[in-house]
């Protein structure tokens, strides 16, 4: 964690990860655990974005898409991700998957033919940190 993906204008950074059992405000019943991750997405485009949401790929080549069934849960980058010019918004997606390794494909968001795309690594063995400068809050137990 704490890698930078430039996508287009938009650059992501994934600062923490954590696999959970419990998850306050999901709507739907667990299959798996659900994997939180709290990213910084910075828009340097120099006009408004709306961001698409993130996925995960699975060794396998499988992607697998955010929950969006999620209320409640406090900083959740939430269904409408706007982001201004110059601007860092923070906060958290969420997926219901195995623990494993995994990329989070992050998106530079506008229309499928300019779209950019880029990964970040997700290790299997996520060890909780929180790195200086991050306000994100707990997730509790």
């Amino acid at each position: 964690m704490g890698d930078r993906a430039e996508a287009g204008g938009i650059t992501y950074v994934g600062l923490t990860a954590e696999y959970r059992t419990e998850l306050p405000g999901a709507k739907d019943p667990l299959k798996n655990r659900y994997l939180v991750i709290f990213l910084a997405v910075t828009n340097g485009s120099g006009q408004d974005v709306t961001l698409p949401h993130t996925r995960l790929i699975g060794a396998d080549g499988a992607e697998i898409p955010e929950l969006t069934e999620i209320s409640g849960f406090p900083q959740w980058m939430g269904i409408l991700r706007q982001v201004s010019p110059g601007s860092t918004e923070q906060g958290y997606v969420v997926f219901d998957v195995p623990v494993g390794a995994y990329k989070l494909q992050v998106s530079s968001g506008g229309d499928p033919e300019n779209e950019k795309i880029a990964q970040i690594a997700i290790p299997a063995n996520i060890i909780p940190t929180t790195p200086s400068g991050v306000s994100g809050p707990s997730l509790g137990k």
